[in-house]
């Protein structure tokens, strides 16, 4: 593998400012990867390769006569963008059928500020259909597998970032997260992955919302989806959040939060330990994946840190909690956006996927199910959003500025194609932070005996993002970080 697709992103922006390589020479070079993996994991949506040479000559030449000092923070870097965030030109489909042929007419917000700060689109990047599942297939642009094993599924909702990233294609990446689509794909393909506190980074440009929605969008009524990123190295989530936070005028619940920066000496953080969480109707964290939490709770521990058990059953309600939560949320149905012309028969949709003629993937047919069946009155909806008030306000105050709690991001290791069936609920391990509104990241751990990619999630309060950034810092300088694969 080329030298550069083993740098960070601020790494590369170093030896480009440094003129020791152009931006067309780390253009192509992930360019030149991108195309040796992508025919094994189909993590493209679209290719931007011949937008981005244009970039790249422009700034080779204002490389040459500006002083490096004044350069933007990632400029000539590439990047990769989920298809769900708007990039003008370029589709914008969210794999479903309906939407096909949609294009966007606009920048989302935080593709907008990254390349404000200097960096270049490679490609946008494979979804789930409607973003709404942890695994990445769509009737639009197929499966996207996993660099580390193509029989297995790379996460989603951000899978295609995942898998890129992951395979040393890209550099660092836009992505969202609703219940764990950032941080399921970073850990399935052994990268960094951050979903910031809720309200930190505008949700401007992500599908399906328009400009206008986001008058309504307020209060209760407001996403859990947060924007953010992955990334090769975990040196590049704070420059990542510094470039992508604030309010934009448009998304107005974002906050403009002064963040705190953690200590990176861990003897002066609390570390909570929850190595095996236990959850209402979802599975329980195998050995590898509890041993990876183990290993980094030591590392803290021999650094310092004070170190405190975490009740395992505190987040047993997590997955009605967030499925309440989710639904007062919602303006649209998942099956308005599905197919907005009418109801479907999803009996129907179900026998013409079975006999190879259906146009909707299993994860969305399963969803409508669940839509349809799990149907939650007004009463109870509001009793789980007064029980998730409460819970919030404890683990806020369990967690306090210091506080760092260590837990898993899945149950297990990446499951090989469409098993995440057999396990719906599974994503609730990361889900139930989106509910908390807290910050968190997936933090990669070395791997398991099959050479699958373990990690550890770092967790901590709202708006104390930088700590768990600080954790990834340790936890990568203790023991590598991301590994790329030696099959591809």
């Amino acid at each position: 593998m080329d030298p550069l697709l083993r740098l960070s992103a601020g790494d590369l922006a170093t030896r480009i400012r440094d003129r020791d390589v152009s931006p067309g020479e780390v253009l192509e070079t992930h360019i030149r990867r991108l195309r040796q993996v992508n025919p094994a994991l189909n993590a493209v949506a679209e290719e931007h390769f011949e937008q981005a040479r244009e970039e790249a000559a422009v700034q080779t030449k204002i490389l040459m006569d500006k002083d490096p000092a004044e350069l933007p923070p990632f400029f000539g870097v590439p990047f990769t963008c989920k298809e769900m965030l708007a990039v003008r030109g370029m589709k914008s489909t969210a794999g479903a059928v309906h939407w096909r042929e949609h294009r966007a007419d606009k920048d989302a917000s935080v593709y907008h500020r990254l390349r404000q700060a200097g960096a270049n689109l490679l490609a946008t990047t494979n979804v789930p259909e409607l973003g709404f599942w942890f695994e990445c297939e769509n009737p639009v642009y197929g499966r996207t597998n996993n660099p580390y094993d193509p029989r297995r599924t790379c996460g989603g909702s951000s899978g295609g970032e995942g898998a890129l990233i992951g395979a040393g294609a890209s550099p660092m990446g836009l992505g969202s997260d609703i219940g764990g689509s950032i941080r399921m794909p970073a850990a399935f393909c052994g990268v960094f992955g951050h979903k910031p506190s809720n309200h930190l980074l505008p949700l401007t440009g992500h599908f399906p919302f328009s400009n206008e929605d986001f008058r309504n969008l307020r209060g209760e009524r407001y996403p859990l989806t947060t924007t953010g990123f992955l990334s090769r190295s975990a040196r590049d989530l704070a420059p990542l959040l510094r470039i992508l936070k604030g309010p934009d005028g448009i998304d107005l619940e974002t906050r403009d939060v002064n963040l705190r920066q953690a200590p990176r000496d861990p003897s002066r953080w609390r570390v909570l330990v929850c190595e095996d969480p236990i959850f209402h109707l979802s599975g329980r964290a195998e050995a590898p994946v509890r041993a990876s939490v183990q290993k980094a709770a030591r590392l803290f521990e021999q650094y310092g840190a004070r170190m405190e058990t975490f009740d395992e059953r505190f987040f047993l309600r997590g997955v009605e909690l967030w499925i309440d939560a989710v639904k007062a949320t919602k303006d649209r149905s998942f099956q308005d956006l599905l197919n907005p012309n009418g109801p479907l028969h999803v009996g129907r949709e179900i026998a013409r996927s079975l006999f190879g003629r259906g146009q909707y993937s299993w994860p969305s047919l399963l969803t409508l199910l669940l839509e349809k069946w799990m149907v939650s009155s007004d009463e109870r909806v509001g009793r789980s959003l007064r029980e998730l008030a409460r819970m919030k306000r404890e683990f806020h105050r369990i967690l306090g500025d210091d506080g760092l709690l260590l837990c898993p991001v899945h149950p297990r290791t990446a499951p090989r194609h469409r098993a995440t069936l057999q396990g719906p609920f599974d994503f609730i391990g990361t889900g139930i932070f989106n509910a908390l509104e807290v910050p968190a990241t997936s933090i990669p751990m070395g791997f398991d005996d099959h050479q699958l990619p373990l990690a550890v999630q770092a967790v901590a309060a709202p708006f104390q993002d930088d700590l768990t950034i600080a954790a990834a810092e340790v936890l990568e300088s203790a023991f590598g970080g991301w590994s790329p694969p030696s099959s591809l």
